[in-house]
């Protein structure tokens, strides 16, 4: 029985070609025995008798299958990212439905909104509470203080939710001036600017 009786037709070795075992081979390749016997069941590696491999025919095999494989696995990983990403289309597609998706703008306008209506309030805070002028300063630099470290922890939120402040238009801590000599720049009571 002569060593070249089990090889296929591509696998031919070529011309000087010698036979080693399959354990020698298996070191060579950098994989187990055992592996390369599977291979060869398999059909990927060619295979001669008594658990010997052509040394050159083995190798070119093995570079073949390799190379199938790295094929394989980026086809695979493609066909992957578009189903995942038809998978999010679908998704999204279902949340808008649900109404549970919203537009950032809209959500921007609602909070925009919020705080103006929150800011408007807060600047009728200090005539309310007293006729004293200096007292009125000391609320009104407190409530300054205030929307100023409000104002910077929105944006960093902002910021850490991917919502540029050029996009969403950074919240801002306005001065609110001083009281009895000069105008605010918030109205109290939401009416016009003026002395209060």
């Amino acid at each position: 029985m002569s060593n070249e009786e089990d090889i296929g037709g591509d696998d031919q070795p070529p011309a000087g070609d010698r036979f080693i075992t399959v354990t020698e081979f298996a070191a060579f390749a950098d994989y187990t025995p055992t592996y390369i016997r599977q291979l060869q069941r398999e059909g990927s590696l060619p295979r001669g008798s008594r658990g010997m491999i052509p040394f050159i025919a083995g190798v070119r095999a093995l570079i073949r299958f390799l190379r199938d494989c790295e094929r394989r696995s980026s086809k695979s990983a493609a066909d992957s990212r578009v189903r995942d990403a038809r998978a999010r289309e679908i998704e999204l597609r279902n949340l808008e439905n649900e109404r549970r998706l919203v537009q950032v703008e809209d959500v921007n306008g609602l909070v925009d909104e919020m705080v103006g209506t929150f800011r408007s309030e807060l600047a009728g805070l200090a005539p309310r509470v007293t006729r004293d002028l200096s007292f009125r300063r000391t609320i009104d630099r407190a409530l300054h203080d205030i929307l100023h470290r409000l104002a910077d922890a929105f944006n960093e939120k902002a910021y850490l939710l991917g919502a540029r402040s050029a996009a969403a238009g950074a919240v801002q801590g306005g001065d609110p001036g001083r009281m009895g000599s000069g105008e605010q720049d918030l109205p109290s009571h939401g009416g016009s600017t003026g002395s209060a």
